[in-house]
């Protein structure tokens, strides 16, 4: 579950094509018919669902990946292409695992200033953890798109990985490593051109209990050696797509459907909507997302026909699951006794005796409706019936108990049991369409969702 946590902050709406571009290193020619990818359209980049970078670690589910070229500022040379970094609908820019890198690349990257000419550090809040590392600058390329200084993350830096304030290593499980984080690195494209939003001030109160950036001396030992950082939007970890000198408006994500336990599943990521002849939206229902948030409304009704709204309900890739809170599924402990249950690592997957078909319905602020149909599976089954299977339609894991609040919508974004977290199997068989918040499309403004 990898959407970031928002702490109730309301983002920006940013107007898209002025933001952190400029001139690079990179140039690359973007018109949708362009054969410079492989063959493919410029704006397009292949995604690959596989065993991930580390299978010696686990096999990743339902992850899908893709290749992106990092480069330092202004260089046509000194660039490193990165592949296995994961595609997340749930968060915004692009992180590095630092262990990836060369030692070249690793070396020119700049780390920005935060105050007192110390570099600016980011705890990135995920639903599952955590990542810690410092924000640098890169010109970088995704298929035939490019950005040039863009604020990138490079998580673990050895540098600073000594002084982690204890505001950031409580708030979960440390994913600092290629084997934790299952990945390289990460791709944010969700609905927002920054990570934070203009309300990641000290002034604000929220914000200054639970800050995500800090200022940092590199080499520090002590947990206290870092102060609470407010940067501005242009030196938050940017999503790369809105620096894009085209195709800047938001992404399309299509992926095939996909055989029950396949090794591998390839799609598309697709750079802009309606800016090219492959991302015109045709049939599609538009709903409109918060701008506070990025959610949009779900009604789910559960197994012991407890109908439930949830709030806070959004399209994340970087879940490999369906979460959500049913007390009527079996899961965590009452799963004790399937195959490949670990007493010791209890999970919370669903594990119904047979496959569940179930429906929910998604609203739009705009109004408009569209109900998802969707199955549950055994996880444990699954997962043992298919030993190296990498492609899943109904993985389902529980995001907590019911809650009996979420009809006030007063309870924060964080409750993900006032959630509906539709993961990368929602994904599959759809082309799915997510509109940057601010930025003007031929359906309308962003943020919203489209499928």
């Amino acid at each position: 579950m990898r959407k970031l946590i928002f702490l109730g902050l309301a983002q920006a709406l940013l107007l898209l094509g002025g933001c952190g571009g400029g001139g690079g290193g990179i140039t690359t020619s973007n018109n949708g018919s362009g054969n410079g990818n492989g063959g493919q359209p410029t704006n397009t980049v292949t995604m690959t669902v596989d065993s991930g970078p580390d299978p010696q670690s686990g096999i990743d589910a339902d992850t899908p990946f893709i290749t992106v070229t990092v480069c330092a500022p202004g260089s046509t040379s000194n660039c490193q292409t990165i592949d296995h970094v994961e595609v997340d609908s749930g968060s915004y820019g692009l992180r590095i695992v630092s262990s990836v890198l060369n030692s070249s690349l690793a070396t020119a990257l700049q780390a920005e200033q935060g105050s007192g000419g110390n570099a600016l550090v980011e705890c990135t809040q995920f639903v599952d953890g955590f990542s810690w590392g410092p924000v640098k600058i890169a010109d970088m390329q995704v298929g035939g798109e490019s950005a040039s200084s863009v604020p990138v993350q490079i998580i673990g830096d050895k540098s600073y990985e000594n002084e982690i304030p204890s505001g950031c290593s409580s708030t979960g499980t440390e994913e600092d490593t290629v084997a934790v984080f299952g990945a390289n690195g990460i791709l944010g494209v969700g609905p927002f051109a920054s990570d934070c939003g203009s309300g990641c001030v000290l002034t604000n109160s929220a914000y200054a209990a639970d800050p995500w950036y800090y200022s940092c001396p590199a080499g520090g030992t002590s947990t206290t050696a870092c102060q609470a950082a407010g940067p501005p939007e242009s030196e938050q970890v940017t999503n790369p797509v809105a620096d894009f000198q085209t195709d800047n408006n938001g992404v399309v994500i299509e992926m095939p459907s996909a055989t029950e336990g396949a090794a591998t599943a390839t799609g598309t990521l697709i750079f802009g909507i309606g800016t090219e002849s492959n991302n015109d939206i045709t049939n599609q229902t538009v709903l409109t997302a918060d701008p506070a948030d990025g959610d949009v409304d779900t009604t789910y009704t559960t197994q012991d026909n407890h109908q439930q709204f949830l709030p806070f309900s959004y399209l994340d890739t970087g879940s490999n699951g369906y979460y959500f809170a049913d007390d009527g599924i079996p899961s965590a402990q009452a799963c004790s006794g399937q195959p490949g249950y670990s007493n010791s690592n209890p999970q919370t997957w669903f594990c119904p005796s047979s496959e569940l078909k179930l429906s929910a319905t998604n609203s739009g602020q705009n109004g408009l409706l569209s109900t998802v149909s969707f199955s549950i599976g055994n996880a444990y089954t699954v997962f043992n019936t298919y030993m190296t299977g990498t492609v899943f339609d109904d993985l389902g894991a529980s995001s907590g108990a019911e809650s009996t609040t979420c009809e006030s919508q007063g309870t924060a974004s964080s409750d993900f049991s006032c959630a509906f977290d539709f993961g990368f199997p929602f994904f599959l068989g759809r082309s799915v369409f997510i509109a940057i918040a601010g930025a003007t499309t031929p359906s309308g403004t962003g943020p919203y969702f489209a499928y």
